[in-house]
């Protein structure tokens, strides 16, 4: 996909996260790589309302080329394509049931077949700050599996695209709300 098609891929992607209420407010980030660098959300963005302004583009050192403030999330962006050869989309949210479920638990094994099977136990790493300050944990937990959560932080969803990383958030959102309900009865 060129440059144009994949900012297009961004804005919509913030879209569905924000209709699906996976994203609120301005937390969140997304990118995608491409052989130029990457395109990253800017710092501060609502990603339900992304224009063609609010997506950064940055070279493979982190540098703005074209003059919009990435992400305060941009190093493990860089981190994730430097580590991945085949990860060419990165998502990271703030979702509600999955950063609940998470405050008391540490790891979550999916109880239906077809997340066991998509998802695996996903594990969740202790944040220490607002943002990822040391990246070398998440990218040891991405070796494992396409998904991790950050305690009191979000989630991170590597992929081969967008759409993938979307799906994996929301299934994983999904078999935490079905958790709880089943914790009901």
């Amino acid at each position: 996909m060129d440059k144009a098609g994949l900012v297009q891929d961004i804005i919509r992607t913030g879209a569905l996260l924000w209709e699906k209420n996976l994203v609120v407010a301005f937390n969140g980030n997304l990118s995608a790589r491409m052989q130029e660098g990457v395109l990253l959300t800017a710092t501060g963005s609502c990603l339900g309302f992304l224009t063609e302004n609010h997506v950064a583009h940055v070279d493979i050192n982190g540098r703005t080329l074209n003059g919009v403030e990435p992400s305060s999330e941009k190093l493990l962006h860089l981190a994730v394509y430097g580590a991945f050869a085949s990860v060419n989309a990165v998502l990271h949210t703030h979702t509600p049931y999955i950063n609940a479920f998470f405050l008391k638990n540490t790891s979550f094994v999916p109880r239906t077949f077809e997340a066991e099977r998509y998802l695996g136990s996903v594990q969740a790493l202790d944040q220490e700050d607002i943002n990822v300050k040391d990246v070398g944990p998440v990218l040891r937990a991405l070796e494992r599996g396409k998904i991790v959560v950050l305690r009191r932080h979000g989630v991170v969803s590597v992929g081969a695209d967008l759409f993938e990383c979307f799906a994996r958030v929301q299934l994983l959102e999904e078999q935490i709300r079905i958790e709880s309900l089943a914790r009901l009865f």
